[in-house]
């Protein structure tokens, strides 16, 4: 068995990781209630075979949907100090970025090891469902997932399956304790080192194959509840920034997941983050790493701080970052103090009269065209916005076609009089520059780049 190492306990290290992809829910149903199902058996058998203590962790899953403020920092603690790796084999989870992001981490772990990973590869493939070795991309299918030991049924149509059909029960029992038992073996016979944790996040996918173009990220800008100020209902906060929901006070599920359930129909790969984090990589203009969507709650620009890092990101304005404000024509609040925060929301975005910024959807009413006022109207709004910030970031490095002129968005120094000199030619520094609004003459002499 593995021996701590860098001063953590063993009793720190759980036995297995499970890497599974979030399904979004299906009416009132949740898709992940079997994979929640499966973890607790699994569970249950690997402790059953070890003489683990019952206080010491058997397993980990993540089981939310969201990433708050601890999310990467549990998942990359588990990655460095978990004894096996177990993914399950599902399309999902070869398109998703973040489960990607897990088995790279494990991996590289693995190939540090003595022997290399080729003698230590502490990887226990579950098949959730059945899948074509041609659907596996080479890191997957390099694993051992199809001992010939476990029942045809299991090989065919995978676990689920098994799960679904109340007649194949004992043969989800015997799959079950199987996997526990090659969990339990692999822990000892495989010397996987335990290493001081990494962000996973920053690393890349073990998956190759998507395009920087579909990894959309979700930057909530808004209050946790302890930081809601006395004038402002706390009822549409959470504990983290990201369980903001500013249209069902006290709500269950977050907008951001609401937010990431709607970006998978658009088949985009989604993930979320508070803005205040993300608002690096999202105002990076050189080298941007993917499209992204600002759900930006207005109550939170009367804060100072966080005023100045939304009007820096609106200076440099990164045409492939939309911003979609959630405003509940609803909530009494909202209603009480629209026309000042509205106007607080455009100065700071720096909207003119006659110009939108490119990186905003139009969205709302007459009154607010850029409130998002009920959730039927969100799920649209943000839609809009996330299709046209993919198809931005496609267009970024494209050469201007021949003919257009000044149509395409110009640039200007961030840091400087954001317009030069009458009569000068100046070439902007692109590590500090920023997309002009698009005024109404732009937009009808670039047909090519109109919302679609």
């Amino acid at each position: 068995m593995n021996d701590a190492e860098g001063g953590r306990k063993a009793s720190a290290k759980p036995h297995f990781f499970l890497s599974y992809a979030h399904m979004p829910p299906v009416g009132t149903r949740n898709p992940n209630a079997r994979v929640s199902q499966f973890y607790e058996d699994l569970c249950e058998a690997v402790l059953q075979l070890t003489p683990l203590p019952t206080a010491d962790p058997v397993g980990f899953m993540d089981e939310t949907m969201h990433q708050g403020d601890n999310w990467a920092a549990k998942i990359s603690e588990a990655l460095a100090t978990c004894r096996v790796f177990v993914p399950l084999y599902h399309p999902r989870l070869f398109r998703s970025t973040p489960c990607g992001q897990e088995w790279y981490t494990f991996a590289q772990r693995t190939a540090n090891a003595p022997g290399g990973a080729e003698q230590n590869s502490a990887i226990v493939p579950v098949l959730w469902v059945g899948m074509q070795d041609g659907a596996l991309p080479p890191v997957a299918h390099a694993v051992q997932y199809n001992h010939p030991s476990f029942p045809r049924a299991y090989a065919e149509d995978g676990l689920y399956a098994l799960m679904a059909q109340r007649h194949h029960q004992g043969l989800y029992e015997k799959v079950v304790y199987k996997l526990a038992r090659r969990i339990v073996e692999v822990a000892l016979e495989t010397v996987v080192p335990v290493v001081e944790p990494v962000d996973f996040t920053t690393n890349p996918s073990a998956f190759p194959g998507r395009s920087a173009a579909d990894e959309l990220t979700i930057a909530v800008l808004a209050f946790r509840d302890s930081e809601v100020p006395a004038h402002r209902d706390r009822g549409y906060y959470g504990a983290g920034r990201t369980d903001w929901n500013p249209y069902l006070r006290g709500a269950e599920t977050a907008l951001a997941e609401k937010a990431m359930q709607l970006a998978r129909q658009c088949d985009l790969n989604p993930t979320v983050h508070e803005f205040d984090l993300a608002a690096g990589r999202l105002m990076e203009l050189e080298r941007p790493q993917g499209p992204g969507v600002v759900l930006l709650d207005r109550w939170v620009l009367q804060d100072p701080r966080r005023r100045e890092l939304v009007r820096e990101f609106a200076r440099r304005n990164p045409a492939w970052v939309a911003v979609v404000e959630p405003w509940n024509r609803d909530d009494p609040q909202c209603v009480a103090r629209s026309a000042e925060l509205i106007t607080l929301t455009n100065q700071v975005l720096g909207r003119a009269v006659s110009a939108r910024p490119s990186f905003r959807p139009t969205a709302g009413d007459a009154g607010d065209p850029e409130g998002v006022p009920t959730a039927p109207d969100f799920g649209l709004a943000f839609q809009h916005a996330a299709v046209r910030a993919q198809k931005a970031f496609k267009e970024r490095a494209l050469p201007r076609p021949p003919g257009t002129g000044e149509s395409r968005p110009r640039l200007a120094g961030a840091f400087e009089d954001p317009r030069p000199p009458t009569g000068r030619h100046h070439e902007p520094d692109p590590r500090t520059a920023y997309f002009e609004p698009r005024t109404t003459e732009d937009d009808q002499n670039e047909g090519g780049d109109h919302d679609v």
